[in-house]
């Protein structure tokens, strides 16, 4: 009774701490900027393109008309992203009143060069390119559907939109620039010919002295925390290592009495993977939800002997959940498949370094309560069985299990293996708080 408590007591807390963790990720804010009237605003678009940095740009951009701006550059460096993201920015940029610069710096590559060729104005440093937009299913209805939101974007600004289909659909052919079977993209040279690039420039002071903004106070705004942490922890290895540390710890905490160190470790891990994907815009309240219910038949299924419906089903709606919370669902299942092997490979490695049950009370809590320190009720006169004294078990010990002496049944811990029912075992510790046995051999 006592250890369910502590263990009841340890895990609210912990569940708190990430509910909380997690609430003051959803609020917190955008962006910085100071709204100067006159100003001409850079905007940064760098790394993966996600619903917090749609966010980020399209408030900025209103921001922008707000304040009366001069004008708004857009600078690029992206390998793309989720592709409703690149249509909020797009659909921001097409409205917005001010116009708007794009300045690619390196690369505008897949959502990138939607939100390119949005732009009033496609400047590029020289090597850089855009294009290679073909979406992830490439099935017959998503190119269709992406390939239209490319020839929609070029139409507005009077660019060519055959061009901007092939960066999606690699069955349109441009002579000279591409042919059937391949997608599009642009070098800078390629896109200045075509009449998609107006300029090819160096750096910021060359686009800003293009425009006839160098003398304009420039108002840079640059992503806040948020979007930085968002960035950083839904990076595929990121996402990567946190499964498998939290895995791991988790695999260890089964194993192990009460709620030890690798419980919390497991529950910081998970926490910031689906945070991560919150902030970033792509994970809602209900994976998480999912998560919890996994969880929870899991911990339903560890407190029974042997390993059923509950656990079965627990793994399976936990990693449902971890796939879903993913920017999609291919690299969801990379990411799990990836700390799903990793774990595979590094349990038994542990256990053959360290030993089973050396690895076990390394992590679990052992502190142990007094009569006085809760309200449950011990009695004095409870016998314990005495160390070299031998039993049988009644339950599977994994190690937790239901051991009998002399016609008295005690809950059990084994020393770190698991030992079946109807074996016989022998005391090598006894508190009032553990009673450990191993296997005994008459």
């Amino acid at each position: 009774m006592i250890e369910k408590t502590v263990i009841s007591s340890s895990k609210s807390r912990i569940t708190l701490i990430v509910a909380l963790t997690l609430i003051l990720f959803s609020f917190m804010g955008i962006g910085y900027t100071d709204n100067k009237e006159g100003s001409v605003y850079v905007i940064p678009i760098r790394g993966e393109i996600t619903p917090a940095m749609a966010a980020f740009v399209a408030r900025n951009i209103e921001l922008a008309n707000t304040a009366r701006s001069k004008g708004i550059v857009i600078e690029i460096s992206t390998l793309g992203g989720r592709a409703d993201a690149a249509m909020g920015i797009k659909t921001a940029i097409l409205d917005s009143e001010v116009p708007v610069t794009v300045f690619i710096e390196d690369r505008a590559v897949s959502a990138g060069a939607l939100i390119a060729i949005s732009a009033t104005t496609i400047i590029m440093a020289p090597g850089s390119h855009m294009g290679a937009a073909e979406p992830i299913p490439n099935n017959p209805k998503a190119v269709s559907a992406i390939a239209a939101e490319f020839k929609g974007a070029a139409e507005a600004r009077g660019r060519d939109p055959q061009i901007a289909a092939a960066m999606v659909d690699r069955n349109i052919v441009i002579p000279d620039l591409t042919e059937a079977g391949s997608i599009l993209s642009l070098t800078a040279k390629e896109a200045y010919d075509t009449g998609y690039a107006n300029a090819l420039l160096n750096d910021r002071a060359e686009v800003l002295e293009y425009l006839g903004l160098e003398a304009v106070h420039i108002n840079e705004v640059f992503p806040d925390f948020r979007i930085r942490i968002a960035q950083f922890l839904t990076r595929h290895e990121i996402a990567s290592i946190l499964l498998t540390i939290g895995m791991l710890a988790f695999i260890v905490e089964i194993f192990a009495p009460g709620f030890g160190l690798p419980g919390i470790i497991g529950l910081i891990s998970f926490a910031l993977y689906f945070g991560g994907g919150f902030l970033a815009g792509h994970t809602e309240w209900w994976p998480i939800m999912l998560f919890a219910l996994g969880v929870g038949l899991l911990i339903a299924e560890a407190a029974m002997p042997g390993f059923g419906i509950l656990g079965i089903s627990g793994v399976i709606v936990v990693f449902v959940s971890l796939i879903l919370a993913a920017p999609d669902p291919v690299r969801g299942l990379t990411s799990v498949g990836i700390a799903f092997i990793a774990s595979v490979i590094a349990v038994p490695i542990l256990g053959k370094i360290f030993g089973w049950a050396q690895l076990l009370n390394r992590f679990v809590m052992t502190e142990v309560l007094t009569a006085e320190a809760v309200s449950v009720p011990i009695y004095a006169d409870v016998k314990i069985p005495a160390l070299g004294e031998t039993g049988i078990t009644v339950t599977q010990l994994r190690p937790a299990g239901m051991v009998e002496f002399g016609g008295a049944r005690y809950d059990c811990l084994s020393d770190g293996e698991f030992i079946p029912p109807g074996t016989n075992v022998k005391v090598v510790q006894a508190t009032a708080s553990k009673i450990v046995v191993v296997r005994y051999s008459k």
